[in-house]
Order: structure tokens, then sequence, then C-alpha cells
């Protein structure tokens, strides 16, 4: 038994006549027959009692009927999910992020993503650097936003409008942990340390938003990207360090051998989004 004899039946119990059946699906009555008796004998049982002028279901025929209906309508919606899968519109997709650094375009990309893709369960981890790069390099992300990390140009917190580095010297500093960000704190570290001092830090924390949290408690300054911008607060105010020029960039990455099919259509619409965002589109 297969699904064309399975589809065979189901014509001929709709429209109860062999030669109809026959003409839907593009065959002779005798090949449409032949299947019937061949589908007959091997269940052993009778499906459709026929006469010269009639052909009506056994009662074993009817019971067949709504078994077969749901078997092929299984089957093809497996055959519907599995095509889905293979080309990406179907699938789970885990994404690593830092936190405020993708708050400009996250969102948006979240939302139009789901719109587009609406069978795609992904899940959404936020960690650290080397956490984020861990778990891309075993398999626990698909993808994530991280940082080949260098110093951004950068604001400290002050009520001036702009402050050189070495005023910073007298400041208490709140930073990242250096296991989350080593990059990142070693380059401050050195970045003072060219400016004539060694920061004093006297609060560190894991997740940057307690350090947002800390500084707008007058815990002390912290020197972080541009884009924190975001959560300035009448108490938390984001000044330009002059004569700084170093850039950081965020990078969406995924393992090379990743063949999920997902990430394509992730990376496009992420594309999309930031041609979206960026000035005079």
């Amino acid at each position: 038994m297969d699904f064309r004899q399975l589809r065979y039946f189901i014509s001929v119990a709709e429209h109860l006549n062999f030669t109809q059946a026959a003409q839907h699906h593009y065959i002779t009555q005798t090949a449409i027959s032949q299947q019937i008796i061949a589908l007959e004998t091997q269940l052993g049982v009778k499906l459709f009692n026929r006469t010269n002028r009639s052909v009506q279901l056994t009662p074993a025929g009817k019971t067949f009927l709504r078994e077969s209906r749901i078997m092929v309508a299984r089957a093809d919606e497996a055959i519907k999910l599995t095509r889905h899968a293979a080309s990406g519109l179907v699938g789970n997709l885990k994404i690593g992020f830092l936190g405020p650094n993708e708050k400009p375009f996250m969102p948006t990309l979240i939302r139009q993503f789901r719109r587009k893709y609406p069978n795609i369960v992904f899940s959404l981890h936020q960690s650290g650097i080397d956490d984020i790069h861990e778990a891309l390099e075993h398999r626990f992300l698909d993808v994530a936003f991280t940082l080949p990390f260098h110093l951004d140009k950068i604001a400290g917190l002050t009520w001036e409008a702009k402050i050189k580095r070495a005023d910073l010297s007298g400041e208490p500093f709140v930073v990242i942990e250096r296991e989350v960000a080593p990059g990142a704190f070693d380059a401050m570290i050195q970045d003072c340390v060219k400016s004539g001092f060694t920061p004093n830090i006297v609060a560190q924390s894991r997740f940057l938003e307690t350090v947002l949290l800390l500084i707008e408690s007058d815990v002390g300054i912290s020197i972080l990207p541009r884009f924190f911008e975001l959560y300035a607060t009448p108490n938390l105010r984001f000044i330009e360090l002059e004569g700084e020029n170093e850039t950081m960039k965020l990078v969406v990455a995924h393992h090379v051998d990743n063949d999920n099919p997902t990430i394509p259509l992730f990376l496009e619409e992420l594309k999309t989004v930031l041609e979206q965002l960026q000035p005079n589109k």
C-alpha cells in the first residue's frame, strides 16, 4: 500500500465513479480499478460494492476513507514542513547578544523577522563577549552579536560639554568585570595609563545595566560606547571624550560549519533593517 493508492481510493470514494476518478488522475479506468483491487487484496477487505449502475462504499470502506484522508493530509503536511525546514521557513534559531549594544536595531529586527517568518522559533540569549564566543564555538548559539573589541569614541559622566581623558584621573570608576569583556577592560586601562593615570576602580559588575545604575547612583563614572546615550536620564549624562577617535564595531557572527537554514534568512533581514535605519533612507 502506498500513498498513490490511497489517493486513488479517496477519489473513487468521493466520485463513486471509477471513470470520473480515473479522469481526475489522468489515468485509464482499468488502471485505477486494478489499483483498488490491489488495495483490497492487501487489506483483506472489500472497500466498494460494485454493480453495473452504481459504486457504493462498504462499512469497511467508509472507515478506511476517514483514515485515508487523515494519512494523506498528514503526509502532505510532513512534505510541506520538510521542504520549509530545508528552506529555513520552519526551524529554530538561537541568537546571542550583549545587551544595550543592540538596542538601536534589535527591536525592529525581531519584529520584522517574526512577521516575515512566523514559523521560525527563536530564542534570545544575553551574555558577555567571551561567553558568546564560546557558545558560538560549541554550537550553543546559531548567530550572535558581539565585539571584535576596540575602544569606541566614548563618553563619561560630567557636567562639561567635552572632557579630556586625563581630566578623569581623580574620578572613581565603575566598570564591567574583566572576565566578561577582557578586551574592553584592558583597552580602557591602557588608554588611561597613556593619559598619565591608572583608573581608580571602585565598583564592578558583570552586567552593563548594573554599571549604568551605579553611575546614576553617583557611585562613579565609566567610559562607554556612544550608543549608550540611549539610556541617558537627567541624572545620567553622556559627555564626549575630547580627542578620542577610536572605534568599536558591533559584528554579527556564526560558525562557518553551522548549516541551520534559518541563519541566511536572519542575516538578510538584518541587512534590510540596518539599511532602513540609515540616515536619508
